[in-house]
């Protein structure tokens, strides 16, 4: 069978479809196949103190203390005494030929790193995250 014929048999089928949806209510297209016979349970929140209560459907109901989140560690906590540097020139210095021993592709990771720390530039790094930067880096030489 040839693409065209594929085609117009596709076009007629899809005529015969809005031709038949046509002749059905529209009415018919939205009514749920299985009718809904419980009604939804209304959900009241009382103040009080901890621990939270609320009421469903009139039955009271211990509420769970709210979650609470942390910023996870993406590198490991490391003090900036296991650093070989101690100043800006020592970091530039560092990352340059880190940089150079893993190659453009590797290397690029570095910038990672920075972002993981919170920094956009290598000038920005504080010297008590030298120990942080140094562990990430020596991580993707690893």
């Amino acid at each position: 069978m040839s693409l065209e014929l594929k085609i117009e048999a596709l076009t007629a089928a899809v005529v015969a479809l809005i031709e038949r949806m046509g002749s059905v209510p529209p009415a018919a297209f939205f009514t749920p196949a299985v009718p809904i016979v419980a009604a939804p349970a209304v959900i009241t929140v009382q103040a009080a103190a901890a621990p939270s209560v609320a009421v469903v459907s009139g039955t009271p109901v211990a509420m769970p203390a709210p979650p609470t989140f942390s910023a996870p560690s993406l590198l490991p906590a490391v003090t900036s005494a296991t650093a070989p540097f101690t100043d800006g020139k020592g970091v530039i210095d560092y990352v340059m030929a880190s940089y150079k021993a893993l190659g453009p592709q590797k290397g690029a990771q570095i910038q990672g790193v920075l972002v993981g720390l919170g920094y956009a530039n290598i000038n920005e790094v504080k010297p008590e995250m030298y120990g942080a930067l140094y562990a990430g880096v020596e991580a993707l030489k690893g």
